[in-house]
């Protein structure tokens, strides 16, 4: 899959395996993207609060934090539309994906992961992260273009009489 109208953006690979965030960590740097590395949940959270990623891939079972937990700190700094959560693990069970998906994540994948579903999965949460985000500056100017429209309104028809 090409990703290169993406290259540049920050991804956080969140996974207690140093061999899985290593992995990614290659395959993303090769799509273009940058990359931050955390071994932990309270590190990633830290890491959003301070200097959130456009992305984070997130391990469900660590030890510690779980990734569920992890995921639910992240929502209290960033919400599901400006901060994209991918959540990766080995387990197959449907319910974890409605776990997942109730605990905030935009996106579940499983393990082990295939670089070309995670790239479609992570360019589609940044496209649509980019979307809402066009989305809301178009908002934000017809409420003001709005306000402005009722003020020259009011102005036009001169004062009200009490």
């Amino acid at each position: 899959m090409d990703v290169s109208h993406l290259a540049g953006r920050r991804i956080m690979i969140v996974d207690d395996v140093e061999d899985n965030r290593v992995v990614l960590d290659r395959q993303l740097r090769r799509a273009g993207f940058e990359t931050v590395l955390c071994a932990d949940g309270m590190t990633a959270v830290a890491e959003v609060s301070s200097n959130p990623p456009d992305l984070v891939i997130l391990d469900w079972m660590m030890p510690g934090l779980s990734g569920v937990e992890t995921l639910k700190a992240m929502r209290e700094h960033l919400d599901l539309h400006r901060l994209p959560i991918i959540m990766c693990t080995a387990r197959d069970e449907e319910s974890s994906i409605g776990d997942a998906l109730e605990a905030g994540a935009n996106e579940y994948v499983q393990k082990p992961i295939k670089m070309p579903v995670l790239l479609a999965r992570v360019s589609a949460q940044l496209m649509r992260q980019a979307a809402m985000a066009a989305l809301g500056s178009v908002n934000q100017d017809l409420e003001a273009l709005l306000a402005q429209r009722t003020r020259e309104l009011f102005a036009s028809r001169g004062k009200p009489k009490d």
